[in-house]
C-alpha cells in the first residue's frame, strides 16, 4: 500500500487479507446505496484518491483509462436495453429503466475504483495467499485460487492471440468477418479453459487432494 496511507494507519491495517475483507463489506454497502447524488459524490472522491495514488506512485494514467473505457462498454449496453420500452403507442422512453441503468452504472464504477484502491499493487501471488488466510470453506478457497490462476492464463492467451492476429494484418470492423473471427476466439478461449480445468483436476488427484478432506493450499492433509 502507498506510504501516503501508511502514514496515518498502522501497517497491519493494510494486510492483504484485511483489504479483501474491507472490499467485501464495502461492496455490500455500495449495493445498498440507491441515491444517485451520493453515488456520484463517492465516485468523484474515489476517482480523486485514485488519481493522487497513481501520481504519487508515478504510474501512467493511460492503462487505467483504457480499462475504464472497456469496463464501461457494458454500461452502454445497459443504457441501450433499459432506456426504452414497448408501450401502447409503440416504442417509448422508459424513465424507470434509465434510473436503474444510472444506479447500476454508478455502482459499477464506484466498485471498480474501490477495487483499484484497496487492491493497489496486489499481484496474483499475494492475492492467492490472502485468500488462503480467510476463514472460508476449503472448497471456496480452492475455487478462488483456480479462478485467479486461470483468469491470468486466459489473459495471456488473449494477448498472444491479439499479437498473432495483428501480425497477420487483421483489423476489426463492423462486418461479418469480424463477427466470425470473434466467435472463433471466444470458442478457442472456452476450449482452452476447459482443458486447463481438466489438467488441474488431474494434477490435484495425482497429489491425493480430496475436497471432502481438510487440506491446505499445498495439498497436504
Amino acid at each position: 500500500m502507498s506510504p501516503v496511507f501508511q502514514h496515518f494507519f498502522p501497517p497491519h491495517f493494510f494486510a492483504p487479507r484485511w483489504r479483501l475483507i474491507y472490499l467485501f463489506f464495502w461492496g455490500l454497502v455500495i449495493s445498498a446505496l440507491s441515491q444517485p447524488s451520493l453515488l456520484l459524490w463517492l465516485n468523484g472522491i474515489a476517482l480523486i484518491l485514485l488519481a493522487i495514488l497513481i501520481y504519487r506512485c508515478r504510474d501512467p494514467y493511460f492503462p487505467y483509462l483504457k480499462r475504464w473505457l472497456v469496463f464501461n462498454g457494458f454500461t452502454l449496453l445497459l443504457w441501450a436495453t433499459l432506456s426504452w420500452r414497448i408501450g401502447t403507442d409503440g416504442i417509448e422512453l422508459n424513465p424507470e429503466g434509465m434510473e436503474t441503468a444510472l444506479l447500476i452504472s454508478l455502482r459499477m464504477n464506484l466498485l471498480l475504483f474501490s477495487v483499484w484502491l484497496l487492491l493497489w499493487k496486489m499481484n496474483d501471488t499475494v492475492l492467492v495467499q490472502a485468500i488462503g488466510k480467510l476463514p472460508l470453506p476449503p472448497k471456496l478457497i480452492w475455487l478462488f485460487v483456480l479462478t485467479v490462476r486461470y483468469i491470468a492464463l486466459l489473459g495471456e492467451l488473449q494477448q498472444k492471440m491479439d499479437l498473432a492476429m495483428r501480425a497477420r494484418g487483421y483489423h476489426a470492423g463492423l462486418n461479418r468477418r469480424t463477427l466470425y473471427v470473434t466467435a472463433q476466439r471466444v470458442a478457442l478461449l472456452l476450449v482452452y479453459a476447459l482443458l486447463k480445468a481438466e489438467t488441474a483436476q488431474i494434477a490435484l488427484k495425482c497429489r491425493g487432494f480430496r475436497f471432502d478432506e481438510k487440506t491446505n493450499l499445498s495439498g497436504e492433509k
